[in-house]
């Protein structure tokens, strides 16, 4: 056990040149994004140390910021999309006294939102990029 902490040292330096090493790459940032989600999520078909563990890494390491970031934009919303949108009401005033309810389409709300969310995190990958041309990206189709 006295080596553990010269083990865990030199265990991070790898994993951190590894990590570091995918940034030299065109697909490194948008890799390690997807990775870092993926290892936040977890797996059912994994065990909770194995997931605590994956967790961990996210964590430990600063190449994961980005995903660390969005993870805890998630968590700390008030409310899932879905109760918001179902609860959603709107009104067209007609004149100042005289309003009409609007029909809200809450389906079709709902999927433009899980449509802009799929989206959003198949692009933050390349907009983390430091050397991303913004005009290019803001573009994109």
């Amino acid at each position: 056990l006295v080596e553990l902490p010269a083990f865990n040292a030199f265990t991070k330096s790898i994993m951190s040149n590894v990590l570091e090493r995918c940034l030299d790459f065109d697909w490194g940032y948008s890799y390690l994004f997807e990775l870092g989600l993926s290892l936040q999520k977890g797996d059912d078909s994994s065990g909770d140390s194995e997931n605590r563990i994956a967790q961990m890494i996210v964590t430990e390491f600063n190449h994961f910021k980005e995903v660390m970031t969005m993870v805890w934009n998630e968590e700390t919303s008030q409310k899932p999309a879905e109760d918001v949108v179902m609860h959603i009401t709107g009104e067209h005033c007609v004149s100042p006294t005289l309003t009409n309810q609007l029909t809200i389409d809450s389906k079709q709300l709902l999927e433009s939102f899980k449509n802009y969310e799929k989206e959003y995190k198949s692009l933050l990958g390349d907009f983390i990029k430091p050397e991303a041309d913004l005009n290019v990206l803001v573009h994109k189709n």
